[in-house]
Protein backbone atom coordinates (compact mmCIF):
# COMPACT_ATOMS: atom_id res chain seq x y z
CA UNK A 1 0.00 0.00 0.00
CA UNK A 2 0.90 3.80 -1.14
CA UNK A 3 1.11 6.00 1.69
CA UNK A 4 -0.46 9.29 0.70
CA UNK A 5 1.63 12.09 2.13
CA UNK A 6 -0.81 13.66 4.43
CA UNK A 7 -1.83 17.15 4.44
CA UNK A 8 -0.93 19.51 7.19
CA UNK A 9 -3.96 22.23 6.23
CA UNK A 10 -6.27 20.06 8.66
CA UNK A 11 -3.83 20.45 12.00
CA UNK A 12 -3.11 24.40 11.13
CA UNK A 13 -6.97 25.08 11.18
CA UNK A 14 -7.30 23.37 14.46
CA UNK A 15 -4.60 24.63 15.88
CA UNK A 16 -5.84 28.37 14.94
CA UNK A 17 -9.81 27.59 16.38
CA UNK A 18 -7.76 26.45 19.67
CA UNK A 19 -5.72 29.49 19.89
CA UNK A 20 -8.70 31.66 18.88
CA UNK A 21 -10.76 29.94 21.52
CA UNK A 22 -8.36 30.71 24.34
CA UNK A 23 -7.98 34.16 23.53
CA UNK A 24 -11.41 34.52 23.94
CA UNK A 25 -11.39 33.07 26.83
CA UNK A 26 -8.98 35.24 28.09
CA UNK A 27 -10.38 38.33 27.38
CA UNK A 28 -13.87 37.14 28.50
CA UNK A 29 -12.72 35.98 31.67
CA UNK A 30 -10.39 39.12 32.71
CA UNK A 31 -13.03 41.43 32.11
CA UNK A 32 -11.49 42.74 28.89
CA UNK A 33 -13.23 45.77 27.35
CA UNK A 34 -15.81 46.16 29.90
CA UNK A 35 -16.22 49.95 30.33
CA UNK A 36 -15.43 51.59 33.13
CA UNK A 37 -16.46 55.52 33.89
CA UNK A 38 -14.04 57.45 32.01
CA UNK A 39 -14.99 55.15 29.14
CA UNK A 40 -18.51 55.79 29.38
CA UNK A 41 -17.64 59.56 29.90
CA UNK A 42 -15.48 59.71 26.64
CA UNK A 43 -18.26 58.08 24.58
CA UNK A 44 -21.26 60.55 25.99
CA UNK A 45 -19.23 63.50 24.85
CA UNK A 46 -17.55 62.09 21.33
CA UNK A 47 -21.29 62.29 20.14
CA UNK A 48 -21.85 65.35 21.65
CA UNK A 49 -19.02 66.51 19.40
CA UNK A 50 -20.01 64.85 16.59
CA UNK A 51 -23.42 66.01 17.18
CA UNK A 52 -25.26 63.22 17.84
CA UNK A 53 -27.22 64.16 21.06
CA UNK A 54 -29.60 61.41 20.82
CA UNK A 55 -26.84 58.82 21.25
CA UNK A 56 -25.45 61.17 23.93
CA UNK A 57 -29.02 60.91 25.68
CA UNK A 58 -28.69 57.22 26.10
CA UNK A 59 -26.32 57.23 28.32
CA UNK A 60 -27.93 59.35 31.13
CA UNK A 61 -29.19 58.09 34.05
CA UNK A 62 -32.89 57.04 34.03
CA UNK A 63 -33.51 60.33 36.69
CA UNK A 64 -31.63 62.46 34.47
CA UNK A 65 -33.43 60.96 30.88
CA UNK A 66 -37.06 62.00 33.26
CA UNK A 67 -35.73 65.61 33.43
CA UNK A 68 -35.24 65.94 29.86
CA UNK A 69 -37.22 64.51 27.16
CA UNK A 70 -34.27 62.88 24.34
CA UNK A 71 -36.20 65.13 21.91
CA UNK A 72 -35.89 68.34 23.84
CA UNK A 73 -32.06 67.69 24.76
CA UNK A 74 -31.33 67.51 21.26
CA UNK A 75 -32.87 70.23 20.18
CA UNK A 76 -31.24 72.23 23.18
CA UNK A 77 -28.04 70.78 23.25
CA UNK A 78 -27.55 71.77 19.73
CA UNK A 79 -29.57 75.22 19.69
CA UNK A 80 -26.99 75.96 22.69
CA UNK A 81 -23.90 74.63 20.91
CA UNK A 82 -25.23 76.00 17.22
CA UNK A 83 -26.79 78.91 17.45
CA UNK A 84 -25.66 80.43 21.77
CA UNK A 85 -21.54 79.72 21.08
CA UNK A 86 -21.81 79.67 17.22
CA UNK A 87 -19.54 76.41 16.88
CA UNK A 88 -20.42 72.60 15.51
CA UNK A 89 -18.00 71.16 17.31
CA UNK A 90 -15.33 71.71 20.41
CA UNK A 91 -12.84 69.44 21.50
CA UNK A 92 -12.53 67.74 25.46
CA UNK A 93 -10.03 66.56 28.16
CA UNK A 94 -11.14 64.19 31.09
CA UNK A 95 -9.77 63.86 34.26
CA UNK A 96 -9.32 60.23 36.63
CA UNK A 97 -12.43 59.14 37.92
CA UNK A 98 -12.53 59.77 41.97
CA UNK A 99 -14.64 57.81 43.55
CA UNK A 100 -17.24 59.34 45.56
CA UNK A 101 -19.36 57.59 48.26
CA UNK A 102 -23.10 58.38 49.40
CA UNK A 103 -23.73 60.76 46.62
CA UNK A 104 -26.44 62.66 46.02
CA UNK A 105 -27.85 63.80 42.57
CA UNK A 106 -29.78 66.90 43.98
CA UNK A 107 -31.35 67.45 47.52
CA UNK A 108 -34.40 66.10 47.59
CA UNK A 109 -33.11 62.47 45.76
CA UNK A 110 -31.65 59.32 47.66
CA UNK A 111 -28.24 58.35 48.02
CA UNK A 112 -26.44 56.96 45.36
CA UNK A 113 -23.62 54.45 47.21
CA UNK A 114 -20.99 54.82 44.47
CA UNK A 115 -20.49 57.00 42.00
CA UNK A 116 -17.09 58.08 40.31
CA UNK A 117 -16.37 62.27 39.70
CA UNK A 118 -14.87 62.98 36.36
CA UNK A 119 -14.08 66.68 35.53
CA UNK A 120 -14.68 67.55 32.09
CA UNK A 121 -12.87 70.35 30.29
CA UNK A 122 -14.99 71.30 27.22
CA UNK A 123 -12.92 74.17 24.93
CA UNK A 124 -14.74 76.31 22.49
CA UNK A 125 -13.45 78.05 19.56
CA UNK A 126 -16.10 80.72 18.75
CA UNK A 127 -17.09 84.00 17.39
CA UNK A 128 -17.18 85.40 20.50
CA UNK A 129 -13.31 83.79 20.98
CA UNK A 130 -11.78 80.48 23.02
CA UNK A 131 -13.46 79.62 25.78
CA UNK A 132 -13.87 76.71 28.16
CA UNK A 133 -16.05 75.50 30.21
CA UNK A 134 -15.49 72.54 33.20
CA UNK A 135 -18.47 70.76 34.57
CA UNK A 136 -18.27 67.91 37.10
CA UNK A 137 -19.82 64.83 35.74
CA UNK A 138 -20.84 61.56 37.92
CA UNK A 139 -21.14 58.26 36.44
CA UNK A 140 -22.75 55.61 38.55
CA UNK A 141 -24.03 51.63 37.64
CA UNK A 142 -27.48 50.82 37.33
CA UNK A 143 -28.29 47.53 36.01
CA UNK A 144 -24.97 46.51 35.50
CA UNK A 145 -24.76 49.56 33.22
CA UNK A 146 -22.80 52.59 33.64
CA UNK A 147 -24.55 55.77 33.17
CA UNK A 148 -24.07 59.49 33.14
CA UNK A 149 -25.30 61.65 36.04
CA UNK A 150 -25.49 65.53 36.15
CA UNK A 151 -25.44 67.33 39.68
CA UNK A 152 -28.37 69.67 40.29
CA UNK A 153 -28.41 72.24 43.29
Amino acid sequence: MRRRPSSKLPLLIIMIVIIVLVIMMIRVLSGFGDEDPVDIVEAFYQYEQEGDFGSAWELFHPMIQERFSKNGYVTERSHIYMSHYGVETFSFKLSEAEEVQNWKMAEDEDKIPTAFRIEVQQTFNSKFGTFTVVQEVYVVKVEEEWVIVWEFD
